[in-house]
């Protein structure tokens, strides 16, 4: 049944393949991203898109989740959001009817704020976006009001059983470190963090050693550049942020609360973690193959648990990239009674692969799936621009970003079984177990 799984995605394979062909813009190699430095010291990546007349911008603050202190966590999402308010009425007027969108927020190695307009409007829009980095206003009416929004948010993560488990599959991973804390801020810390926390947090966010822009946009690069510089003029020359080591108590003081982490109905959740040995630089090509291979959708290894055997739904693969580390990781929902026969029947699954690896057909297919799945995903902005982001937080370069496809196409059934043998070996997974009935 596992062979017919994979006959059937490798023709739906073809068709797409077929499909992509006929249509030359689509199988085009993605548009690349060129990397500018300013005099002082900010990074620019600048893609030039000239078939849409608009501009998107990524203001990436390197650090993000990981400048939190025990007890601080939703600090940065907290920060970031201040930052990317617009105080005065009549600006914030001008861009809402200008169109333009502003959202700002955190992530585990980044903060972002980022914003899309039509053109025309870039520079003002910059210098709008820009004033409000330079000088937020961190008054007490506003930081109440987003704590407040924060707690909603926190409560919602805490009721999605995957989310909650993500969360203790981090604590596993990375004891005592900013991982293990919600993004949105568990209550008490929101509650606890001060002013002059968040102007410290802010500190270390904004200088040139953290801060970089993210450009696409039909505008020629020099126009774009000028832009910047005459915005960016005040920015400090970069420094290195100070960050305080996790504290590994904090973690052991944390563990108690798991079991009241999550606060939803009733449901269970399995989540199996592998951290990818070797440097990401050279595996993830291989592990974003073998995420296509294993959990992402019909016809993959992993879909007769839900399909065939009826032991979960909401069944995936994702893959993470934390503190230059790559995880593999695993998860589904499934119904209470059925959660640890789920697991074992996974744990098991992944040690076969240790031992026996993937036959070719099998990674042949997984690669064409790869690449159609790379090539649909590029043709949104927001896909590129998160995915670029996420490498940089990384400490992977935009050659590495250009290369992508290229690292793709190279991937071979040796090279990706060399990383499955040694990858899923018994004893190497961190595991999730969450009942709750």
């Amino acid at each position: 049944m596992r062979k017919y799984g994979f006959r059937w995605k490798f023709f739906i394979g073809l068709i797409l393949l077929h499909f992509l062909f006929l249509c030359p813009g689509l199988a085009a190699q993605p548009l690349s991203f060129e990397k500018i430095t300013l005099e002082n010291g900010l990074r620019v990546y600048y893609q030039q898109d000239s078939e849409i007349k608009y501009t998107t911008v990524v203001f990436h603050f390197q650090g993000g989740q990981t400048l939190e202190r025990p007890g601080q966590s939703g600090l940065a999402y907290l920060t970031t959001r201040l930052m990317a308010e617009v105080p005065e009425e009549d600006r914030l007027l001008e861009l809402l009817a200008n169109g333009v969108n502003l959202n700002g927020g955190s992530r585990a190695d980044y903060s972002a704020i980022q914003f899309e307009c039509l053109s025309p409007h870039l520079e003002r829009t910059l210098g709008t976006v820009a004033a409000g980095i330079r000088n937020p206003i961190f008054s007490g009416p506003r930081i109440d009001a987003l704590k407040r929004a924060l707690r909603k948010q926190s409560r919602l993560e805490s009721c999605r059983l995957i989310d909650t488990g993500l969360i203790l599959l981090r604590r596993q991973i990375f004891p005592g470190s900013p991982y293990g804390q919600s993004i949105y801020g568990f209550e008490s810390d929101l509650a606890s963090i001060s002013r002059k926390d968040i102007r410290q947090f802010y500190e270390n966010a904004v200088n040139a050693f953290c801060l970089s822009l993210l450009v696409i946009t039909d505008l020629k690069k020099k126009t774009v550049l000028e832009m910047i510089s005459r915005s960016f003029s005040w920015l400090k020359k970069e420094r290195s942020p100070s960050r305080e080591e996790p504290v590994a108590s904090d973690a052991a003081a944390r563990a108690s609360e798991e079991n009241a982490l999550y606060q939803g109905p009733p449901g269970a959740s399995v989540i199996l973690g592998y951290v990818l040995p070797g440097e990401a630089a050279r595996i993830y090509p291989a592990a974003y193959v073998l995420e296509k291979i294993i959990g992402q959708g019909p016809g993959s290894l992993l879909w007769s648990l839900r399909q065939e055997e009826a032991l979960a739904y909401n069944l995936n693969c994702r893959l993470e990239l934390l503190g230059a580390k790559t995880i593999f990781i695993c998860y589904l929902e499934t119904e209470e009674d059925k959660a640890e026969t789920a697991l074992n029947l996974l744990k098991k699954k992944f040690a076969l692969w240790s031992q026996h690896g993937l036959e070719p057909e099998i990674v042949e297919a997984g690669r064409r799936q790869a690449r159609t799945s790379y090539l649909r995903e590029s043709l949104y902005r927001d896909n590129r621009l998160s995915f670029l982001s996420t490498l940089l937080a990384s400490g992977l370069d935009v050659d590495f970003y250009n290369g992508f496809l290229d690292s793709i196409e190279k991937i071979n059934p040796t090279e990706l079984n060399q990383l499955v043998r040694s990858a899923f070996e018994p004893g190497r997974a961190f595991e999730v177990l969450l009942i709750k009935k």
